[in-house]
């Protein structure tokens, strides 16, 4: 499906915008080369191992006064040096368009991505052992509408499929649907209510899911000063499962509870800074749906025009919201770097990655140091106007 789908993309995209104001052609490619002294995250028999990975991009972009497209195209590729078995070439595609009139602005996604569930194994199993590829195909149209000088609604939706390699992870679809209000109460300060709405089926070796979500939420942002902001939102969920064994016995659950999302950011001169604090529930590859705790800091300074440095860092519980066990994982992830940047269009920088993972029910704790280069180079491509 991913080279016919990708090429009438590309032929739609050029033959509905061949009058176009602005053409461009960009690309960019980031090699870069790590070495990891526990790559799978093993608690014992840990693998020391060299990991290479380059993500050549290109992207052709039309530009209008009210309208702007752009369809960009890669490939992913893993090389490790021991764990040959973990190689992957991995190819992609994003197709985004948005229009503007006076007061609205209609916007549309379309995304093909092949990739590893290793790169997600944090968020979802915690399974950095897993070779399995998993093919994501999602539509993601929006629309936003300015009511007054002062409000302003917005809908979005999703559609998306995963499908997966190997039978240990379940295939999945997921529907959503969001609305937004916003109302701006001062020139600094704005809040509104969010109301989010989702359906996600999976199917898999042990049982079929079938998982109902929703969350109604209070949203805000306040510019403190020139330098502070503050917006985040706070709501209630409701989430009503249904799991399906092979021999068609059906099990029916409800869970309620709270969800956050807080960031506080400072921006200066030469320094930004952020504090952010979340609570959030997603389906997981197995069929299970993980609720999420998550502390985020994040620092930067730029010391010249050409040389800055930085430090991410965040701390993250997840346990399962249907299955009533006290098994959590705490996942730990701190990352300084330094990049120099010595041409208009390429860069490099040194990094440094400690992560550590404990699960309370099988009693590990894995942990692991990294250091990695990477030579971060972005093609300022083409222009044309006609």
């Amino acid at each position: 499906m991913y080279k016919p789908t990708f090429f009438a993309l590309l032929y739609l995209f050029a033959a509905s915008n061949i009058y176009a104001a602005e053409w461009t052609l960009s690309g960019s490619a980031n090699p870069s080369l790590a070495y990891d002294d526990n790559i799978l995250m093993r608690d014992g028999d840990v693998i020391g191992d060299y990991h290479a990975t380059m993500t050549p991009t290109l992207q052709v972009a039309h530009r209008l006064e009210n309208a702007e497209t752009s369809l960009s195209a890669g490939y992913a590729m893993d090389r490790y040096e021991a764990s040959r078995q973990l190689n992957t070439n991995n190819p992609f595609w994003h197709f985004n368009t948005t229009y503007q009139s006076a007061r609205s602005e209609w916007g549309l996604g379309l995304n093909y991505t092949e990739s590893t569930s290793r790169d997600d194994a944090a968020d979802d199993t915690g399974d950095f052992e897993t070779n399995s590829i998993v093919i994501t195909e999602s539509v993601s149209p929006s629309y936003r509408y300015q009511l007054t000088e002062r409000d302003v609604i917005s809908i979005n939706g999703s559609y998306s499929t995963k499908e997966y390699s190997t039978t240990d992870y379940s295939n999945s679809r997921s529907r959503s649907l969001s609305s937004n209000w916003q109302h701006q109460f001062t020139e600094r300060f704005n809040g509104g209510i969010s109301l989010l709405a989702s359906n996600n089926k999976s199917t898999g070796i042990a049982n079929t899911t079938d998982d109902d979500a929703y969350n109604l939420s209070l949203t805000t942002k306040y510019n403190v000063s020139e330098i502070w902001a503050i917006n985040g939102s706070a709501g209630y969920r409701l989430l009503d499962s249904q799991q399906t064994s092979p021999f068609g016995a059906t099990v029916e659950s409800k869970d309620t509870g709270t969800s956050l999302d807080l960031n506080i950011a400072y921006k200066g001169d030469v320094t930004t800074a952020s504090f952010s604090l979340s609570r959030s529930i997603d389906p997981s590859s197995t069929g299970d749906v993980n609720e999420q705790d998550k502390i985020s800091l994040s620092w930067s300074r730029n010391f010249t025009e050409t040389l800055a440095a930085s430090i991410n860092g965040s701390v993250q519980t997840t346990s399962s919201v249907s299955d009533n066990s006290s098994d959590k994982r705490d996942n730990i992830n701190v990352s300084p770097s330094i990049n120099w940047v010595f041409s208009p269009d390429a860069s490099v920088s040194l990094s440094y990655t400690y992560r550590q993972q404990k699960e309370s029910e099988a009693g590990t704790n894995a942990s692991s140091q990294a250091v990695m280069l990477t030579i971060n180079y972005d093609w300022d491509g083409f222009r044309a106007s006609r």
